[in-house]
């Protein structure tokens, strides 16, 4: 009567993976939500930023921008270390006809575009300073990083199911279990 009850009360707790006495082996819906979640979160971010840039870029219109003022300051990252990024602020005519400043709100060392130099930009036909400059780097490449990251977790995460599935068709010797 004790065992039943200890069994049953540890069928109905929450658990990951486990052996019953008989040996049977049982993996729980979390250990999948735990192998498969970052991944999927990681795939889906860069889907939307890749959705963000290709929707911005269809209903953008393309023009030509004069760089008026090059913002600059000190800076470190990942690949370069100490370096100097850059934010070029653009002087563009909008579709009204007006002549307006925008910079992107991002910064890069790659552009340390020279004053007065011409630069082909994206902006927005709707709102005043939403513009982006026509380059991978602007466009598309947070959306490719995120998603490379995604895919390598997902590589890894059907590597881990690989050997989830492995352990539970193994089955369990009594000497094993008692141990």
């Amino acid at each position: 009567m004790l065992r039943y009850i200890l069994i049953s009360l540890t069928k109905s707790q929450l658990f990951l993976l486990r052996v019953e006495p008989n040996g049977e082996r049982q993996c729980s819906w979390r250990v999948w939500v735990l192998v498969f979640l970052l991944p999927i979160l990681f795939l889906g971010t860069a889907m939307l930023l890749a959705y963000g840039s290709y929707s911005f870029v269809t209903h953008a219109e393309r023009t030509t921008g004069k760089v008026v003022k090059v913002y600059a300051w000190e800076a470190w990252n990942p690949w370069d270390g100490e370096t100097i990024n850059y934010s070029p602020v653009f002087q563009y005519q909008f579709s009204d006809g007006t002549m307006t400043e925008a910079s992107t709100g991002q910064s890069s060392p790659n552009w340390n575009h020279a004053l007065g130099s011409v630069q082909e930009i994206l902006y927005n036909p709707e709102y005043k300073g939403d513009i982006k400059q026509v380059n991978y780097e602007q466009l598309w490449a947070l959306p490719s990083f995120i998603g490379l990251i995604g895919i390598v977790l997902l590589v890894l995460a059907f590597v881990v199911r690989y050997y989830i599935l492995k352990w539970l068709k193994c089955p369990v010797s009594l000497i094993e279990f008692d141990g």
